[in-house]
């Protein structure tokens, strides 16, 4: 067992001082009063195999007892910080209760522990906390008593416990003589179940790869054999620290993959005019591969500058053309298959043709306001009357979307959701182009006019751009990308809003729900 000095700081001394052997006799003054080593915590917090300090200042008791539970021991003071280990501290022979103005617990078992403090007075009298509460002394016999118990939450020291999983199956590794055979490019799940000791922060380490979550997914690329570890522990504010790091004795052993080395995702774009090819394995050291690359730019094949592996992770492939692209292209890539590089593993890539590239767009709104994902973001308009809410009822990313429904009936004819103020600024000198998602609940009512639309609105220009395609739009489908172009009139546009707007009548009955809101600089090649 792992023992922590608690560094006990209490005023006057009063933790370090000899416990008397005899109760003072009281005077004329009652009054009832504690401290602790939890100060003001309503629940006290040490590691399993150390103490708390409690201590009884009342005046004028005419009797005071503490009592503690099995597993729980009083020790004698004083105690210094090099101290550690406390047998020698325990008063002997060992007792549950105590007389002592101050005393010093240990705690040898892990869990809520109780202290009970019981005092007797001749006149009525209360304990007044620093927060305002009020712990009023009850008449029994006679007498006025205060009978309170301090809870102790006593960590138990951290012990870990993980699962491996290969294809959602538990493989063993507690032993050294255990070898886990992975193919490059596959996965292997590391699971942190560890519940004792109750740690809240750990860190895989594995083939190089450091993980934090509690269920981590590591990709073995290169060929080799490999251990890992798991740093745990405990952590925060009013926490008693711990940790420990578990040596994972299993080995892992790499070998080439029976799949074939080819492309593992969506071909990209990045910031810089990258095109980023990801690959199911590695890529060892190669030389110049262009002559066997074609990349077009709206159909015409553009020359290519550089091809290379990123960095810090060699399974994707990188590309640099020697003009410039824009937002607005339309680009493939193809490799005929004849180059002569081939993966870490051996593996030789395959041929492709014509890949999309899904070009960079930063989205100037975050993830949560785009995303409706936090409800602070987004507000009613004052006038509402028909219902505006942040919901998880629908979505096309994230959890939840923004809910507008018009009734039958309402005085006004829209509702209305708005931006929290100071979320957007769009500068006057640029176009954006703006999309969101939309969802028409089935069964709307009163859909068939110009009037029901979906209308955006940016302040202070207070433009107007209407999605009228909800008269014709499929229901109980998301509607993807209904884009507006946009150039704001004024140098401070800090704001927008929705506004679903019914028939004249009153009669319009229909849900809508909006996701995936994207605001982006509107790119033209010249």
């Amino acid at each position: 067992m792992k023992n922590k000095l608690i560094i006990i700081a209490l005023v006057i001394g009063l933790f370090t001082a000899c416990n008397r052997d005899e109760y003072d006799a009281p005077n004329s003054l009652s009054d009832v009063s504690w401290y602790t080593s939890g100060f003001r915590d309503t629940i006290i917090r040490v590691n399993v195999d150390n103490f708390a300090s409690f201590s009884d200042l009342s005046q004028g008791a005419l009797s005071h007892k503490w009592t503690i539970e099995e597993g729980s021991f009083y020790l004698k003071g004083p105690i210094t910080r090099s101290d550690t280990i406390f047998d020698d501290f325990k008063i002997q022979p060992e007792s549950l209760e105590s007389e002592d103005e101050t005393v010093h617990v240990l705690f040898t078992k892990g869990g809520l522990k109780k202290v009970n403090l019981y005092n007797e007075f001749s006149e009525y009298v209360e304990f007044k906390g620093a927060d305002g509460f009020i712990f009023p002394s009850k008449e029994v016999a006679g007498k006025w008593v205060i009978d309170t118990t301090f809870i102790v939450d006593v960590y138990d020291t951290i012990v870990p416990k993980i699962l491996i999983r290969q294809n959602g199956i538990v493989v063993p590794h507690e032993s050294e003589t255990d070898e886990i055979i992975v193919e490059a490019g596959s996965t292997l799940e590391f699971v942190d179940v560890s519940t004792i000791g109750r740690p809240n922060t750990r860190s895989w380490s594995i083939a190089g790869v450091t993980k934090t979550d509690s269920l981590s997914v590591i990709q073995f690329n290169k060929l080799g054999s490999y251990k890992g570890n798991l740093n745990i522990s405990r952590q925060g504010e009013s926490l008693p620290g711990d940790y420990d790091n578990y040596k994972i004795p299993a080995t892992i052993t790499v070998i080439p993959s029976s799949l074939p080395f080819e492309v593992a995702g969506e071909v990209v774009e990045l910031e810089n005019q990258t095109i980023q090819i990801p690959y199911n394995g590695e890529f060892a050291p190669f030389s110049d591969q262009s002559s066997h690359f074609t990349v077009t730019v709206n159909g015409t094949p553009f020359t290519i500058a550089s091809i290379g592996v990123n960095a810090s992770n060699a399974t994707l492939l990188e590309i640099k053309l020697q003009e410039q692209i824009y937002r607005s292209d339309v680009i493939t890539v193809s490799y005929d298959g004849s180059g002569d590089f081939e993966s870490t593993d051996t593996r030789i890539p395959g041929a492709f043709s014509n890949l999309p590239v899904i070009m960079h767009n930063v989205n100037l709104l975050s993830a949560d306001i785009a995303g409706f994902e936090k409800s602070e973001f987004w507000m009613a308009r004052a006038d509402n009357e028909g219902t505006f809410e942040i919901t998880t009822e629908q979505f096309t990313s994230g959890t939840s979307s923004l809910k507008l429904v018009l009734k039958p009936g309402q005085t006004s004819t829209n509702v209305e959701g708005i931006l929290a103020a100071n979320e957007l600024t769009l500068d006057p000198d640029k176009e954006y182009t703006i999309s969101y998602n939309l969802y028409l609940a089935p069964g709307a009512i009163g859909t068939g006019t110009a009037r029901t639309q979906i209308g955006l609105f940016f302040l202070p220009d207070n433009l107007q751009f209407f999605d009228a395609t909800i008269r014709t739009m499929a229901t109980g489908v998301w509607t993807q990308s209904i884009k507006i172009n946009y150039k704001p009139n004024t140098a401070n546009v800090t704001n927008m809003y929705f506004r679903f707007l019914g028939l004249v009548d009153k009669s319009t009955d229909a849900t809508i729900y909006i996701d995936d809101l994207h605001i982006v600089e509107t790119e033209v090649r010249p």
